[in-house]
């Protein structure tokens, strides 16, 4: 007896309606939404500067927590906490094996820095 198979192609459909909370068994998900703080100018040297923001970690899982945050401008770096930090053009990627339920990020930028501002964050486990 032999078996045939006809080859079907995979379709991909969008539903606008779905809610992320669907992938969170995964494990490389979290859903949790940080929330974070204004920024505060610590350093203002005219052409660049440094500014303070306070995350709020406490509803994500903290285990070998990626926190990823983007700004308004290109940074030069960034650090706090005791995480692992690295600075690309408008994101700070911020790694803890085991992450505070709250942390305190210093971001580095060129340019007008009390215009610096987070523009959005994401958060998953490794």
């Amino acid at each position: 007896y032999v078996m045939k198979h006809t080859y079907e192609k995979p379709v991909i459909t969008v539903d606008a309606g779905m809610a992320e909370g669907v992938y969170a068994a995964s494990g490389t998900e979290n859903t949790a939404s940080i929330s974070y703080s204004e920024g505060s100018v610590t350093a203002d040297w005219g052409t660049s500067g440094q500014v303070t923001f306070s995350l709020d970690l406490s509803t994500a899982n903290l285990s070998q927590l990626t926190v990823i945050l983007t700004f308004n401008m290109d940074i030069t770096g960034g650090w706090g906490s005791n995480s692992n930090a690295q600075a690309s053009g408008r994101q700070l990627s911020l790694y803890w094996y085991s992450a505070p339920t709250s942390a305190e990020i210093t971001v580095q930028a060129n340019g007008t820095i009390k215009d610096l501002e987070i523009t959005g964050a994401t958060c998953t486990n490794a």
